[in-house]
């Protein structure tokens, strides 16, 4: 039981997080996180298109992988 219960909350952290990277689930960091300020670049980096970019060049590097296993 604690196998399948372990394994069920790792798969469910790795779902929010390819949640999160492939923008189906909106990320909006706070201005600041335990009394540190948030640097204006990691806002941009995680409000903006650019996570979706990168997770568009990784999606198709694994594609292209795959394609030449196949």
């Amino acid at each position: 039981m604690r196998f399948v219960l372990g394994w069920t909350l790792k798969l469910a952290l790795v779902g929010l997080v390819y949640a999160g990277v492939t923008g189906a689930i909106p990320m909006q960091l706070p201005d600041t996180i335990l009394g540190y300020q948030v640097p204006d670049a990691a806002k941009r980096l995680a409000g903006g298109g650019q996570i979706q970019d990168i997770a568009g060049k990784t999606q198709a590097g694994f594609k292209n992988i795959a394609d030449s296993l196949k």
